[in-house]
């Protein structure tokens, strides 16, 4: 808040298809850097729907950056909530020769208002600041 005014970023409605759509979050790890997957995934996915009912499959928490979503065009319009995760880290050399990695964490969440249109795209493709 600043001098008592919320900051407020408002999406505009993106049209997408009925039914089946591919989503994905384009990741790409800054300069120097790669994907650190020596614990794990180092991706992370989290897709819900306002009304819930319009996702009638996607929904949920997973790894990797993309997703089959299906909406019920019997829904209609709402907003897809995606919540994306990457984890990067560099390697640098000490003197010693042992290893000391940076790591970074890079994560981001959208609100999508989505209108269903028939002939519209059947991908959404966000983007992911590394």
């Amino acid at each position: 808040m600043v001098d008592g005014v919320a900051q407020r970023t408002h999406r505009p409605v993106t049209e997408v298809a009925p039914g089946a759509i591919d989503l994905e979050v384009v990741f790409t790890p800054p300069r120097g850097q790669k994907l650190d997957e020596r614990y794990g995934p180092a991706t992370r996915l989290v897709v819900s729907a306002t009304p819930p009912a319009l996702l009638r499959e996607g929904e949920g928490r997973g790894d990797g950056l993309s997703r089959r979503l299906v909406l019920d065009p019997h829904v209609g319009d709402g907003v897809l909530h995606v919540a994306a995760m990457a984890a990067s880290c560099d390697d640098a050399t000490g003197p010693d020769g042992a290893e000391f990695p940076a790591c970074h964490v890079h994560q981001q969440d959208w609100g999508v208002p989505v209108r269903l249109v028939d002939g519209a795209a059947a991908e959404l493709r966000l983007y992911l600041a590394g």
